[in-house]
């Protein structure tokens, strides 16, 4: 693939959010998850899980329990003046349509230099300092992030469309009992993918908007 082509594949995906009522094979399911997995990530810790789901009632029960939440922020008086607030309440689950859905978890990952950094904190204020600094872009959510803009990609080259969500996250713990997965993971995000039933255009900022040179 030469530039030119990774530039068609990047500018191309779309974030879907409608599908076609088709099943979405496991091996395409298996293989962008594999493909993941080669994803830049901090000391190559690889502390990632991804759960599959598929039966209709384990996503209605996900999506229920999002709606939920969603509901009831909603509801709050101090949501009342918020414009866009009824908009994300009626689309908090429409992940229920897919055809599958990719929970994506990570492991709780510490670096040497968190580890120096946590033991010293508690008596030193440049340490906390140092470490609060850190604790802005995790290592591990770096890692998983990585994973998860990879897997957008190769479903985008499968002619599949598919959509990042961090919503889902207002029912981390009530996803996390229903799919089973142990207290040492946290989840992190869900990707609803399917065959596409729409093409969404997007531009997006210049890039001279958003860079800067220091020569």
């Amino acid at each position: 693939m030469d530039l030119q082509e990774l530039e068609r594949l990047i500018k191309g995906r779309r974030s879907i959010r409608q599908w076609k009522k088709e099943e979405v094979p496991d091996e395409l399911l298996r293989k962008a998850v594999e493909l993941a997995t080669w994803a830049p990530n901090g000391g190559n810790f690889q502390g990632w899980h991804f759960v599959v789901i598929k039966n209709r009632e384990t996503l209605r029960r996900m999506a229920e329990a999002v709606q939920s939440v969603a509901d009831r922020i909603a509801s709050w008086p101090e949501s009342a003046a918020l414009e866009e607030m009824e908009r994300y309440r009626k689309n908090a689950s429409f992940f229920r349509n897919a055809p599958a859905v990719i929970a994506t978890f990570v492991g709780r990952y510490q670096s040497v230099m968190d580890k120096a950094l946590t033991l010293r904190a508690s008596s030193d204020p440049e340490a906390q300092r140092i470490l609060d600094m850190r604790r802005t872009a995790p290592t591990a959510i770096q890692s998983i992030a990585a994973a998860v803009s990879t897997m957008l990609l190769v479903f985008h080259q499968m002619g599949l469309g598919a959509v990042w969500l961090g919503a889902p996250l207002m029912a981390k713990t009530e996803i996390e009992g229903i799919l089973h997965v142990g207290p040492t993971f946290d989840l992190t995000a869900l990707v609803a993918v399917g065959y596409p039933d729409e093409s969404p255009v997007k531009d997006r900022r210049p890039v001279d908007e958003v860079l800067q040179f220091i020569r």
